[in-house]
């Protein structure tokens, strides 16, 4: 599914500023905007003009001033049209660092593509990477689209889609439309209140925007769409295709989701026949279920078409059955219509793969890039991914699990939230029995067991040739000279949650460092530490993905060598997470344990401090030696 959005997506630009270029010289730029900034975005403003449900113009414009080299690509240009929209007019100006004119660029010096990675797409772009050959320099857009046949996408002003090295200087958005016109707006993450007048029967809203400077880059920080300022538009009457709909609330949405679904569930006998060969003699639901899920993925593949309403109207399934192949929407319908012969209930539902959360009073489509469908059972909701029926039967997988949803059904569209599985579940438990000699080389026998989230992360190595293998395999040693002798890799779906199996062989050269009699052996051979954070944070903690690694290692001493130092055994906790470490001698043996336990969250900025210590104590545990000598 594509969500069809107005062309304003990477460089939604403004209005009809009528100042010249010399007004914005590197020289008049405060130094506060040049703090840590590789470009300024010295004006972004849209004036959106909104006629009838078919039919809109918007001018736009933008000042952006490149302060060296590494900020060229800030000033590229990307303007998407389809059957839906086109583009009127573009110009453009270069200016020197003086804001003198040095270079002038009309509409046939874009590039224009209709390249999409989708089967079939009626979406096309225009392109622009500016030439620049001197720096600091200025670049000017000036351009106008036209939209027709549907204003169904939500209208989206984006002033910036980052602020690492990128600042703000001014931005404003400028809406007009028929007086009266009812139509829903939101701001995010922090509100920002219009300006409001009625002439000549137009109401003219205006939105500006502060000023926001340049960050340096940081690990953790939270994405894009939870930092910077976002305007959403959405018109609650709305004409799409030919079609009719209202998205003033999520129930009125689903009135025209569910026209849309209306009559493409028609199956042909000859396949209502063979549903009732699969599933009659199967006893339970869930089995039935199952039975055509698995149908679903041995006799259809996903092809991506996004033609008009085909971008969210899906392929009938009598079509889908005779063709064998079908999008995220299509194959959904298509499963939907199976479970419905076997009087099976279930929801379709629309859902984003990338932003997990959908506002409840504000239906827009820009909320979803996805469709799945859901089944309603005795204890609980099975979710389906019906594009990729390698996902497990009844796994809802890292894409989506945790995500708000629509929903469906009896007409009418509601917002769930799928389930997600808890840190403590995404385990990783490896068993390690390490023989070492004295020159410091080992022979190693690995077995790991990896369950969701983290089954999810290494199945992949299901899908490569042997060698390949063995090479995704060493990625994740510490031991630079490590050599996979063998390896089994296993799949395992039986279980409550999927589980990926692996069993290794593995020699590695200078395993130990030798100095004189002793040898320093590494506590965690197959783990890495999260490395060094700075002191100093600017902003959240955004930890997306949380999980649990068990590592037990059995280290056999080489013969004639005894411990001289072991780490001490530690336990550290706090809302991060929890890490543990012990080890107990015993005779020529040493048996290791490593547990840690990393939580998921969004933390503020004052807690870094905490967040930094835990992960030195990590660290820590990771990099610790023991050190063996020769008596």
């Amino acid at each position: 599914m594509r969500s069809r959005l107005l062309p304003c997506l990477l460089l939604t630009l403004g209005s009809t500023a009528a100042g010249t270029a010399q007004e914005y010289s590197v020289a008049t730029l405060a130094d506060s905007l040049r703090q840590n900034a590789q470009a300024v975005v010295r004006l972004y403003e849209t004036d959106f003009q909104y006629n009838s449900p078919s039919s809109a113009t918007a001018r736009h414009d933008i000042v952006v001033t490149l302060l060296d080299r590494r900020g060229a690509r800030h000033a590229d240009l990307v303007c998407y049209v389809d059957m839906f929209s086109s583009l009127k007019s573009f110009s453009a100006e270069i200016c020197d660092a003086s804001g003198r004119v040095i270079r002038k660029l009309g509409k046939g010096d874009l590039n224009y593509t209709e390249y999409s990675q989708h089967l079939a797409d009626d979406a096309a772009y225009y392109w622009l990477e500016p030439p620049l050959s001197v720096f600091p320099c200025t670049v000017r857009y000036r351009y106008e689209t036209a939209h027709k046949n549907g204003m169904f996408g939500t209208l989206r002003f984006v002033p910036l889609s980052t602020d690492i090295g990128v600042a703000l200087e001014k931005a404003r958005f400028r809406l007009s439309t028929p007086a009266g016109y009812a139509f829903n707006c939101r701001c995010t993450p922090f509100p920002v209140e219009p300006v409001r007048h009625t002439d000549r029967g137009r109401d003219n809203y205006e939105w500006t925007f502060p000023s926001r400077t340049a960050v340096l880059d940081e690990p953790l920080i939270p994405p894009a769409r939870e930092r910077l300022p976002i305007l959403y538009f959405a018109p609650s009457e709305f004409t799409y295709d030919k079609t009719q709909g209202n998205m003033q609330d999520w129930p009125r949405f689903g009135v025209w989701m569910d026209g849309l679904l209306a009559g493409r569930g028609q199956l042909p006998p000859a396949l209502q026949a063979e549903i009732h060969d699969l599933t009659d003699t199967i006893p339970d639901k869930r089995g039935k279920i199952e039975a055509l899920y698995r149908y679903l993925g041995r006799t259809t593949r996903y092809v991506s078409i996004q033609l008009g309403i085909g971008g969210w109207q899906p392929m009938d399934a009598a079509t889908v059955y005779a063709n064998k192949f079908g999008d995220c929407k299509a194959l959904s319908n298509y499963l939907h219509a199976m479970l419905a012969a076997c009087d099976i209930e279930s929801f379709y539902t629309i859902i984003h793969t990338q932003n997990k959360h959908i506002p409840r009073d504000f239906a827009t489509p820009a909320i979803a890039n996805h469709a799945i469908l859901g089944v309603p059972c005795q204890r609980d909701t099975l979710w389906l991914e019906c594009t990729n029926t390698d996902v497990p039967f009844g796994y809802v997988h890292q894409s989506i699990a945790g995500h708000d949803a629509v929903i469906c059904h009896d007409g009418k569209a509601e917002v769930v939230t799928l389930p997600a599985y808890a840190d403590s579940l995404n385990t990783e438990c490896q068993r390690i029995d390490v023989r070492l000699d004295e020159a410091g080389n080992a022979s190693l026998s690995l077995s790991s067991v990896s369950r969701a989230r983290q089954y999810e992360w290494t199945r992949p190595i299901l899908d490569l040739a042997r060698d390949k293998q063995a090479d995704f395999l060493r990625r994740s040693f510490q031991l630079p000279l490590a050599q996979v002798d063998s390896l089994r890799c296993e799949e395992v779906l039986d279980k409550p949650l999927p589980e990926m199996h692996i069993r290794a062989s593995i020699t590695a050269l200078r395993y130990a460092n030798k100095t004189g009699s002793r040898l320093f052996v590494p506590v965690a051979p197959l783990r890495s530490g999260p490395g060094r954070f700075t002191a100093e944070r600017r902003h959240d903690l955004w930890i997306d993905k949380g999980y649990c690694d068990t590592d037990s290692l059995t280290l056999h001493l080489p013969e004639g060598y005894v411990v001289e130092a072991l780490p001490k055994s530690v336990t550290i906790e706090n809302r991060f997470g929890k890490i543990a470490f012990e080890a107990l001698c015993s005779g020529d043996r040493l048996h290791i344990r490593i547990r840690l336990l990393r939580r998921s969250g969004r933390y503020p900025q004052s807690e870094y401090a905490a967040f930094r210590e835990f992960m030195q104590a990590v660290d820590r545990v990771y990099s610790a030696k023991i050190v063996l000598r020769k008596v």
